[in-house]
């Protein structure tokens, strides 16, 4: 089905899809990101609750991303949409 075949309803579910994609990238993204700021702060004299707190948001953030596949692929149609 080209994009002109399209009906709204499968443009306004591909542009959902597009957005969720988006959102786990952000995701990962900050889990990296988190990882290694704790791991910087970890070797910082007197920055151990600062790391703790990395830690416990780098665990919070893999809960989501978790939570968020999880739900994607019990709806089935988005698997595919996720993984192009």
């Amino acid at each position: 089905m080209s994009d002109l075949d399209q009906t709204p309803e499968d443009a306004a579910r591909e542009a959902g899809l597009h957005e969720v994609s988006e959102v786990l990238l952000n995701i990962e993204q900050a889990i990296r990101r988190t990882q290694r700021a704790e791991r910087t702060v970890s070797m910082t004299v007197g920055c151990d609750d600062l790391a703790r707190m990395l830690d416990t948001a780098a665990r919070n953030l893999e809960i989501a991303r978790k939570d968020l596949l999880s739900g994607c692929l019990l709806l089935g149609g988005f698997t595919h949409a996720l993984l192009t």
